[in-house]
C-alpha cells in the first residue's frame, strides 16, 4: 500500500505497531493445544476489535499474564461473538481501535450494530474496562471505543477500571492500562466453587505470544536488494518496487501481513526548518544534536494540536485563530489540507526555540505497508509495492515520508529498520480447494500477488479471481507480465482489468464486478472469499454497496435476507478488507 494522505500520516486506526516491551518480565502462562485445566480461576473474557491485528496482540499479552491475578483468560474475536452471550460474561476486558474516521473495524460492526439495539440484553452482572486505540490527529479520536464504553455502561455493566484512550504511541499507556485493569477486575463476580476446575479455551500455541525478536524499539536493518520503479514514465503516479533481504533475522511472515518501515525525514526538510527557525541545529537536546532528533524522532510533517495552538499564538495569524475558536474541525481540516509543519513556520514567519519546538512535535511513527510476496515463494525476503507520495502546494514540494525515503535516500544495499505486524484475518483460506475472489486497484494489489504466490507454492487447486485496475493499461498496469504468466499457467483462472481513462465512460473495478454479478455470486456460493484492499474512503465504500447489490439481485434477497448473507460472510471472514 502507498503512503495515504497528502498530508502524510498512516490513515491506520490501529497504526500498525508491534506492542513491543509487553510481554517483558511477565510470567508466562501459556495455554496449550486441546485447553489446560486451571483450579480456581476465574473466568475473563478478552474481547478485541481490530482492522489490522494491533488489539489482539494487546489481547494476547493479557492471555499470558492473566493466571498471575489468579484469572484464566479467553481471548474472543468481537466477530465470535454473540450479543445475548454478552450478559453472561461477569469480566470483560474490552480493546477496540477506531478506523477511518470515527468507524467501527469491520470484525466489531456486526456486535456493535447488535449492542445498540433497544432490546439488546441488560448487562448488571458485567464487569468491565474499555482500552481504546486511535489517533489524535483524526477528529474522532478513539471514537469506537469511547462508544463500546459508554454503551456497556448504558447496559447496566459496572466499570471497574477507567477507560484509556491510546495515541499512535499506545506502548506505555496501553501497558499500565492491562496491568490495572487485570488488577482491578480479578476480584469482581462470583468466585469459582472450590476444587472446580475452569477449562479454558485453547487461544494460543505454546510461544505465540513470546515478545518478538525484532519490533518497533529495536527493528531488524534490513537490506535493500531491489529498488525499481514499475508504473510508466507517463504514470500519473511513480509506483515502486522493494526487495529487501530478512537473512540472518529468523523473522517470518504471512501473506497478508503488514511491513513497519522505520523511516527517516529528509535532511533538506529538516535544514528548511532550521534556517526559518533561525537555529544551527548544533543545539542539544538530551544529549543530541537538534538536527539529528529531527531528522530520526519527530514528525516534522503533521502539525499537531499543541503546534497549532502555539503558531496562532505566536503570528497572531486571525484566520488560524478563528478556525481554531470555533473550533470548526470541517473548516480547519480544509485550511490544513496539503500543508505540513514548514508551511506554517515559512508563511506565518514563526520561531521557536530548540526544545519549544522539539515539544510542540509527536513522535515520528513507523509507516505500515501491505507485503506483496509470499515467504514460501522468496526465502529470506520480503517485497513490497509503494506509490511515492508527491505533490506541491503553497509554492513548495511535498513529499511522503516513508515512500521517498524508500524511493529517493535508500539505495541498493542500504539498510532500513524493519518489524511485522500480522493481519490474521487478512490471510488465504485454510482449505486450498476454495475459490478467492480479489478486488485490488493500484498499489491495492501488493496483497493480491502475495496471495498467487502464496496458492502456487501450496499447490492450491481453488480458483483465483483478480479484479485490478487503475488509470492507463499503458503506463499504470504494474506486475502485468507476472500476472500474465500466472493466466497461461492457470493458477490466474480469471482476470478482470479497469483501466479508468482509456476510454471516455470510466471504468472502475465495481464496474468490472457488476458486469460479473452472477458469476461473482456463483463463486461465493460455493464458499469463495472475497478481499478488498485499497482506498477506503471511496473504493473500498464503492466495492462494498456493488457487492450488496450484486448479492440482493441474483440470490434474490430481500433487506433482511441481504443482511444476514453479508454478516455470514464477515463471520467467518470470507469477507475481509485491508483498507486505508
Amino acid at each position: 500500500m502507498s503512503e495515504k494522505s497528502k498530508i502524510d500520516h498512516p490513515f491506520n486506526e490501529d497504526q500498525q505497531q508491534w506492542l513491543s516491551g509487553f510481554f517483558a518480565g511477565a510470567n508466562t502462562r501459556l495455554l496449550q493445544d486441546g485447553g489446560q485445566e486451571l483450579s480456581n480461576l476465574r473466568p475473563l473474557t478478552v474481547l478485541f476489535g481490530t482492522q489490522t491485528g494491533n488489539s489482539e496482540t494487546i489481547g494476547e499479552g493479557i492471555i499470558s499474564m492473566a493466571a498471575d491475578y489468579g484469572l484464566s483468560a479467553t481471548l474472543v474475536d468481537m466477530d465470535d461473538l454473540e450479543v445475548e452471550d454478552l450478559a453472561k460474561i461477569e469480566r470483560l476486558l474490552l480493546i477496540c481501535a477506531t478506523y477511518g474516521e470515527g468507524e467501527m473495524p469491520d470484525n466489531a460492526e456486526i456486535l456493535w450494530e447488535a449492542i445498540s439495539e433497544d432490546d439488546a440484553p441488560r448487562l448488571e452482572a458485567t464487569n468491565f474496562s474499555v482500552l481504546a486505540l486511535g489517533d489524535s490527529s483524526y477528529d474522532d479520536y478513539c471514537k469506537a471505543g469511547i462508544d463500546w464504553d459508554s454503551r456497556l455502561a448504558e447496559l447496566g455493566a459496572k466499570r471497574i477500571h477507567n477507560r484509556v484512550n491510546c495515541n499512535v504511541d499506545f506502548e506505555d499507556d496501553a501497558d499500565k492500562w492491562c496491568a490495572a485493569a487485570l488488577d482491578a477486575i480479578k476480584d469482581t463476580g462470583s468466585a469459582p466453587e472450590a476444587g472446580a476446575a475452569i477449562t479454558a479455551k485453547p487461544t494460543l500455541k505454546a510461544g505465540a505470544s513470546d515478545k518478538p525478536k525484532y519490533d518497533r524499539k529495536n527493528p531488524f536493518p534490513a537490506t535493500m536488494l531491489v529498488n525499481r520503479r514499475i508504473s510508466g514514465e507517463n504514470s500519473s503516479k511513480q509506483i515502486m518496487h522493494y526487495e529487501l533481504s530478512l537473512a540472518g533475522s529468523g523473522l517470518r511472515y504471512e501473506a497478508g501481513d503488514a511491513l513497519n518501515i522505520i523511516a527517516q525525514n529528509d535532511p533538506e526538510l529538516v535544514q528548511l526548518i532550521l534556517a526559518h527557525l533561525g537555529l544551527s541545529g548544533d543545539e542539544m537536546i538530551d544529549g543530541l544534536k537538534l538536527k539529528t532528533v529531527l531528522q530520526n524522532f519527530y514528525d516534522i510533517k503533521l502539525p499537531t494540536g499543541p503546534f497549532l495552538d502555539a503558531a496562532a499564538k505566536k503570528s497572531g495569524d486571525e484566520e488560524l485563530n478563528r478556525l481554531l475558536e470555533n473550533a470548526d474541525r470541517e473548516a480547519l481540516n480544509a485550511y490544513l489540507w496539503g500543508r505540513d509543519v514548514s508551511d506554517f513556520i515559512i508563511d506565518l514567519k514563526l520561531t521557536f526555540g530548540a526544545d519549544e519546538f522539539v515539544q510542540l512535535l509527536r513522535k515520528l511513527q513507523p509507516r505500515a505497508y501491505s507485503i506483496s510476496s509470499s515467504a514460501k515463494a522468496h526465502q529470506d525476503e520480503v517485497h513490497l509495492t509503494i506509490s511515492s507520495v508527491r505533490y506541491n502546494s503553497f509554492g513548495r514540494k511535498h513529499e511522503g515520508l516513508a515512500s521517498c525515503y524508500l524511493a529517493d535516500r535508500l539505495g541498493k544495499n542500504g539498510k532500513v529498520g524493519v518489524y511485522f505486524s500480522p493481519n490474521k484475518a487478512f490471510r488465504v483460506p485454510n482449505d486450498g480447494d476454495l475459490p478467492i475472489i480479489m478486488v485490488g486497484p493500484g498499489t491495492g494489489v501488493a496483497p493480491f500477488r502475495a496471495f498467487l504466490e502464496e496458492r502456487e507454492a501450496t499447490g492450491a487447486t481453488g480458483d483465483n479471481w483478480l479484479i485490478f485496475g487503475d488509470r492507463n493499461a499503458k503506463d499504470d498496469y504494474i506486475y502485468q507480465d507476472e500476472i500474465e504468466e500466472w493466466q497461461k499457467s492457470g493458477l490466474l483462472n480469471k482476470l478482470d482489468l479497469a483501466f479508468s481513462r482509456d476510454q471516455a465512460e470510466k471504468i472502475y473495478v465495481q464496474t468490472r464486478m457488476k458486469e460479473n454479478g452472477a458469476e461473482l455470486f456463483n463463486w461465493l456460493e460455493r464458499g469463495g472469499y472475497f478481499y478488498v484492499c485499497g482506498d477506503a474512503t471511496y473504493m473500498a465504500k464503492d466495492v462494498d454497496q456493488t457487492l450488496q447489490d450484486i448479492i440482493a439481485e441474483h440470490g434474490k434477497l430481500d433487506p433482511a435476507g441481504l443482511k444476514d448473507y453479508m454478516n455470514s460472510l464477515k463471520k467467518s471472514k470470507r469477507y475481509v478488507r485491508d483498507v486505508y
